[in-house]
């Protein structure tokens, strides 16, 4: 009993800490951008389609036709100050952009926004997207109930260390970086904040989080640095694409190398974590049914374990850089011949530093996460 109630002590200090983190974190970083005043769009959904109209004009003397189509069609309002009424709404589908949102039709339920302005020049609605927030909340409700049913007890503690997370990125890390806090410190104070936060919540305060927790320091340590290192040799700038190019032109000046590392160092996050905390398990486990052991038996032992883990691991998170800039790697395959100059670009270049670099925080923090483990384990027993 003695136990259960420091646990629990530990478990509620952790959320509270954690809790305050992100009010206070959102608070001090929260930039003034976000702040200021932006267009409103409301809910709404199709309920009739109207008139259909297709023009065609020429950009270059006829040589090169383009079609512009508005769709006329009536929605019911779902939110804001007109929510009930039934409105006029147009979609414009013009070939000059390179995105277009399919056609709306008859149940869609679509984001709107006033005022436009018709071709007469009266004030109307407009079509701005698909609402799929509907369709993409129950998705992430039946991820959240098979984590439930499958995790049980853990598998709520694993909901709430995914809330802090995600809202530690969004709320304070995202806002500091627009704000023009120094990325680097705030990259470390986020990502140390989510390993002791993450690890305590899901496995408790135990010899085995904390070996976790040192292994998980160590590897994500070893990647920022190496990271950094590989920046600075490659001679890399962080223009990477056009996103990165944007934010040079933002009021608040952002350092885009600064950036770079700091994707890196969160990309890499995840699959350490789950590593160090994979290894410390085991060896828990050995600690608890091993009859003769020692430091190097149990060491031999986590770094077989290790060994096994590294592949998979490995594999996941390249595989996950790659799926990420697939639509990129295409793209770029299909215009370059060159396959040297093409591996020579930063765009790929920092994809591939960041696949390897956080591959290598994986491979050093099995050693560490083993050698601590067999360390620790030996030396003291859990009270």
């Amino acid at each position: 009993m003695k136990r259960m109630n420091r646990g629990t002590v530990i478990y509620l200090a952790t959320v509270i800490f954690s809790v305050l983190f992100v009010l206070v974190g959102n608070l001090v970083c929260r930039p003034q951008i976000f702040n200021e005043g932006e267009e409103d769009y409301h809910r709404a959904t199709v309920i009739k389609i109207g008139d259909i109209t297709e023009d065609q004009y020429s950009l270059d003397d006829g040589e090169t036709m383009v079609s512009n189509k508005r769709i006329t069609f009536t929605a019911k309002m779902k939110s804001g100050p007109y929510k009930g009424d039934t409105v006029e709404v147009v979609q414009d589908v013009d070939d000059m952009y390179a995105y277009q949102p399919r056609d709306v039709k008859v149940g869609d339920k679509i984001l709107v926004s006033r005022p436009g302005y018709d071709t007469e020049g009266e004030v109307n609605w407009v079509f701005i997207e698909h609402n799929r927030i509907g369709t993409i909340i129950w998705l992430i409700a039946i991820f959240l109930l098979l984590i439930v049913i499958i995790g049980r007890r853990k598998g709520i503690s694993t909901i709430i260390s995914l809330i802090f997370t995600v809202l530690a990125i969004f709320l304070v890390y995202i806002p500091s970086i627009l704000k023009g806090y120094n990325i680097y410190l705030m990259t470390v104070i986020v990502s140390v904040f989510t390993i002791f936060m993450s690890l305590i919540l899901i496995s408790g305060w135990s010899l085995k989080t904390l070996c976790a927790i040192s292994g998980n320091v160590m590897g994500i340590a070893i990647s920022g640095i190496l990271a950094v290192v590989m920046s600075n040799i490659l001679g890399l700038t962080g223009m990477i694409d056009e996103d990165y190019v944007l934010l040079t032109l933002m009021d608040t000046p952002v350092n885009l190398r600064a950036v770079l590392w700091g994707g890196v160092c969160i990309g890499a996050l995840g699959a350490i974590m789950d590593v160090a905390m994979s290894i410390a398990s085991a060896m828990k486990e050995l600690n608890d049914t091993m009859s003769d052991k020692s430091f190097f038996r149990m060491l031999r032992s986590g770094m077989n374990i290790g060994r096994d883990a590294i592949g998979t691991m490995t594999n996941t998170l390249i595989l996950a850089y790659i799926g990420g800039a697939l639509a990129t790697v295409l793209l770029l395959v299909a215009y370059n011949k060159n396959m040297y100059y093409l591996f020579n670009m930063e765009m790929i270049m920092a994809e591939i530093l960041s696949a390897i670099v956080g591959s290598i925080g994986i491979l050093a923090a099995v050693p560490a996460t083993a050698i601590i483990s067999a360390y620790v384990f030996n030396r003291w027993e859990e009270n």
